[in-house]
């Protein structure tokens, strides 16, 4: 996907005007009561909803966000008792500045447009999701040119707000290929509501299983669309459809279980429970969490291609740094300064930027390296103390699973059985544990040392730093220096040992790039733990599968890799893994909780539908039988 160029604002009579297509965001009469009555009362909104436990709204061009801001107040004002989900594709994204500029001539929508652009993710292509109102409002932006990102898409509308610039102004936003997309999100009964009138957007809503009517505009405007799917039918020819095996069930009825304390099951817990799931966070009081480093740093893995690995790793950083339980565990000096480690290392840090083109809200090139100007290094105590506060929290041991009629039986360690519909294995190494043998995902310990250092000990800049290692900005009174990066072929209790070796090549590492020296007397211990990898540093996110019945399944992919045809994947049913998430948990865990929860709630889907396969437990199996590999080979 192409890079993000930014929409620069124009005023013509007190209306903002986007720069690249002429055109006028909004009414210069009145923008807002524009939006409610073209769009909210068009499609009979708030009527919608009020009959809804989760109301989904899409709409072709965010803009300025005005339709956003007067549908949440609205949807608040309403006393509505379920959720809201606005989905938005934009192409040209405005600036925080510029939408501080629009949002202006409107107080009435004043406190959400402030907490609309302080979430507000950079101009990176792919989906950022974000919430408000305790979890009760999502918004979720779609970057990019909106055919292809409505393709990406697994969601179904209840409601379409049709407002991308005139038809004359913008062709490509009313294209046989948007509306394509727009009918297959739709179900019978979606109403949609438009601004315009064209006759071909009419005629082509129709021939998509719409109906579609004339009605009054909206001030000197004369007419508007107004309709309803009837039976919509997407005439999209293009093949988007996902390898067989890249599927996400849903969960059933019932209570859920979240096996794992740290990041990874906090954080899913805390997305379930904020869709409405009756959810038990199982945390075990001997596990050696990767989670319970002193302090994390937001330092993102920035790679110069377009492939859905790096979208993954700029969204997730993008998310975790407008993560609403994060706010209290920031430190006081936010961002990061990524510095090079020899001068082809500044040579890739200059690409990043000017790859990404980000605006200086977000990031700035500095006289050595980039200033990340969000996210930055996080108390982890407090965030997890946060995420878990509202959960119903249980310490135990969970030695073995096993299957029962109406989900799952876990034994502990004192032979307590607990049951649940659902389970979800967060449990960094010991989630594969769990599994049968031919049904593990490949999961490796890698061992970590980190310095824990006496902030007030410490001469450096006050600020985070990533340098290949790290040094945390100070919380809560430590400032942390790693970290070391050991694989190791089990974990073993001697791995959580500190080695003086190690010390000393975490200080040389950060002297060598800074010129720094770290005094012996800021040095107050050493910490280590052992992290989840997996063999291509993505993590796993998805549904656990049986490893032998899959090897049957999908035997003759290792004949031909393109068979289609073999079936639906031997998913173990009521059963989900999320795993391997390395040394960036509180990167990752946030937006991967989302999504985990997300897909088990049937919620639209917060990231692309190519992120499935990216990010599903059974990749690496399928790879294996494509080359003809043994799970030994592993």
């Amino acid at each position: 996907m192409k890079k993000i160029e930014h929409n620069e604002l124009e005023w013509r009579d007190n209306a903002p005007v986007s720069a690249h297509f002429g055109d006028v965001y909004y009414s210069a009469e009145n923008g807002l009561a524009e939006a409610d009555y073209v769009f909210i009362k068009g499609t009979d909104a708030v009527d919608g909803w009020r009959n809804k436990d989760h109301f989904v709204i899409g709409e072709t061009g965010f803009g300025t966000g005005l339709n956003f801001l007067a549908t949440w107040k609205a949807f608040r004002e309403s006393g509505a008792k379920g959720r809201l989900t606005f989905i938005s594709a934009e192409g040209y994204p405005l600036t925080e500045k510029a939408l501080e500029a629009a949002h202006a001539t409107f107080p009435e929508v004043a406190s959400f447009a402030a907490r609309l652009r302080a979430a507000w993710p950079p101009a990176a292509p792919g989906f950022h999701c974000r919430h408000f109102d305790d979890g009760r409002v999502t918004l979720l932006l779609l970057f990019g040119e909106a055919a292809a990102s409505f393709g990406r898409l697994r969601a179904k509308m209840d409601a379409w707000y049709l407002d991308g610039f005139a038809p004359a102004k913008n062709p490509a936003m009313w294209s046989d290929d948007v509306l394509d997309q727009i009918a297959r999100l739709s179900l019978p009964g979606t109403r949609f509501a438009t601004f315009t009138a064209a006759g071909f957007v009419r005629r082509g809503l129709i021939a998509r299983g719409f109906d579609a009517a004339k009605v009054s505009g909206y001030g000197r405007k004369r007419e508007r669309l107004v309709g309803a799917a009837v039976a919509p039918t997407s005439l999209y020819s293009k093949d988007v459809s996902l390898p067989e095996w890249a599927t996400l069930g849903e969960a059933s009825d019932g209570p859920i279980a979240v096996i794992g304390g740290g990041i990874a099951g906090a954080s899913a817990a805390h997305a379930l429970q904020q869709r409405g799931r009756a959810v038990t966070l199982i945390t075990s009081p001997t596990a050696q969490q990767a989670s319970n480093v002193p302090s994390a740093i937001l330092a993102p893995r920035f790679l110069l291609d377009d492939q859905p690995a790096a979208e993954f790793f700029t969204s997730a950083y993008a998310y975790a740094s407008s993560f609403a339980p994060f706010a209290r565990a920031w430190s006081e000096v936010p961002g990061i300064t990524m510095l090079p480690k020899n001068t082809k290392d500044a040579e890739r840090l200059n690409a990043i930027a000017s790859h990404l083109g980000w605006a200086a809200d977000w990031l700035e090139e500095a006289a050595e390296g980039l200033n990340l100007l969000r996210g930055g290094s996080l108390d982890t105590a407090m965030a997890l103390r946060t995420l878990r506060t509202s959960l119903s929290v249980h310490e135990m041991h969970v030695s073995k699973l096993e299957r029962t009629n109406n989900g799952w039986a876990m034994e502990t360690d004192e032979g307590t059985m607990i049951e649940a519909a659902h389970v979800v294995l967060a449990c960094g190494l010991d989630a594969t544990n769990l599994l049968d043998t031919h049904s593990r995902p490949t999961v490796r310990p890698n061992r970590g040392q980190v310095e824990v250092l006496d902030s007030q000990q410490v001469t450096a800049p006050d600020g985070s730093a990533s340098f290949g290692g790290y040094l945390t900005a100070n919380t809560n009174g430590i400032r942390t220096l790693g970290s070391t990066f050991d694989r190791m072929d089990e974990a073993t209790l001697s791995a959580h040992a500190p080695k003086e070796s190690d010390r000393r090549q975490i200080l040389a590492a950060y002297k060598a790039v800074t010129g720094n020296e770290i005094s012996g007397d800021a040095i107050m211990r050493s910490w280590v733990g052992l992290r989840a990898t997996t063999p291509d540093h993505l993590p796993y996110a998805g549904p656990a599968y049986d490893g032998e019945a899959a090897r049957r399944v999908y035997a003759r992919l290792g004949i031909d890799a393109k068979t289609c045809g073999l079936g639906a994947p031997p998913s173990l049913t009521g059963l989900s893994i999320l795993t391997g998430l390395g040394s960036k948990g509180f990167q990752y865990g946030p937006i991967l909780g989302n999504y985990l929860a997300a897909g088990l709630c049937g919620d639209p889907l917060p990231m692309p539908t190519d992120h499935i396969a990216l990010l599903h437990p059974m990749r690496r199996l399928i790879r294996d039988i494509i080359k003809g590999q043994s799970s030994s080979d592993n």
